[in-house]
């Protein structure tokens, strides 16, 4: 038996190092220098902040994604590069609006607002003049302070009517552009997914079809219905919004803004209330909300969104084909179904425009700090 043995150990011998050195070349492994790595985040269109790992070039990106990361970057390809994959850019997320919301804005991060809830009138203006926030610095091109008043003072009424209309403009003024905002980093992120279907649809990632779907559902629109949800996904005017919040809540002291924060005329269809306030739910009645910034965000979605306002977002539309900023002066005259007063309301709207030279806001912008 060890006769047999001997010989089949010495050939082992003879061919182990040749069948070692097989064994590394056919696994990739080389010795004198190290196979290029791959780098696949060009061929990544999203990807996950927190532990997960990179996928491999065979495997979908969403396969090796954390299965509930902490946050989604959205990524971008810049057009003017000439490979087949262009460069990646990552862009911060907002969580604004649902469970895959838009990144922010590719020149300016998001700004998120500072909440502060006035008991009174005096203690509102006094906290605008801690921050030195007057309209004759926004007017002369400086920034918006990134405040969020959470409620109208009760005693708003008791200002003089210049007093009053200045304090109800600066507290919703930067509302209106944080809600604004948030709408513009959906319709960037649209845009850009807009040119992509139309140049190659193939490379629409699923995470991207999931947001797309949750952005239609949400603008109430079919998603293969892509030119209608770009009309409905941008900004309301703040001089359009600030003039019809003043109207409709006569600058803050109506019974229903001061008790449930119902600055817009906004009326209930039915059902309950959300939060408990002084009159009954119904239909005609007045719709209220948690807070000031609740309101703007309801004002703007159906401004966005119901039937009878499909003049307005045309009319803005057409805007911005022209290359024009969307001015409210002119896009109020599209709201005649918004009051029952019909014209004679957007004459009264464009009339407290006017007076109160709103149109100079429509162009302010945020601070960042």
């Amino acid at each position: 038996m060890k006769l047999l043995i001997r010989p089949a150990v010495e050939r082992g011998r003879r061919y182990a190092f040749p069948a070692a050195w097989a064994a590394m070349v056919a696994t990739g492994v080389g010795l004198s220098e190290p196979l290029p790595t791959v780098d696949v985040a060009p061929y990544l269109s999203f990807a996950a902040i927190g532990s997960a790992s990179a996928a491999s070039p065979d495997q979908p990106a969403f396969l090796a994604m954390d299965a509930q990361p902490a946050a989604l970057t959205f990524v971008r390809h810049d057009t003017s590069e000439t490979d087949d994959w262009p460069h990646v850019t990552t862009r911060e997320i907002t969580l604004g609006h649902g469970r895959f919301a838009a990144p922010g804005n590719a020149v300016r991060r998001q700004v998120q607002l500072r909440a502060i809830s006035p008991r009174t009138a005096d203690e509102l203006a006094g906290f605008f003049r801690d921050v030195s926030y007057t309209l004759t610095d926004v007017r002369l091109g400086e920034a918006v302070p990134p405040i969020k008043v959470d409620r109208v003072p009760g005693d708003l009424n008791t200002k003089d009517g210049h007093e009053r209309k200045s304090l109800f403009i600066t507290a919703i003024l930067p509302v209106v552009l944080e809600v604004n905002q948030r709408v513009l980093a959906d319709r960037e992120q649209l845009l850009y997914l807009r040119d992509k279907m139309a140049a190659a649809p193939l490379r629409m990632t699923p995470i991207e079809r999931i947001w797309l779907e949750n952005l239609a559902d949400r603008y109430e629109i079919s998603v293969d219905k892509l030119d209608e949800l770009v009309r409905r996904v941008d900004i309301v005017p703040p001089s359009m919004a600030i003039a019809q919040g003043g109207v409709e809540s006569g600058w803050g002291t109506s019974f229903a803004a001061r008790n449930g924060n119902a600055l817009f005329g906004q009326i209930q269809t039915g059902g309950r209330h959300s939060i408990s306030v002084p009159w009954k739910p119904g239909a005609g009645m007045p719709q209220p909300f948690t807070d000031v910034g609740e309101a703007t965000d309801a004002y703007i979605t159906n401004l966005n969104t119901h039937p009878a306002y499909a003049g307005f977002r045309a009319e803005r539309a057409a805007m911005r084909e022209r290359g024009e900023h969307p001015a409210g002066y002119h896009l109020i005259g599209t709201l005649l179904r918004y009051s029952e007063r019909g014209q004679g309301y957007v004459q009264f709207v464009r009339q407290i425009m006017r007076e109160n030279e709103l149109g100079d806001f429509d162009k302010s912008r945020l601070s960042s700090f």
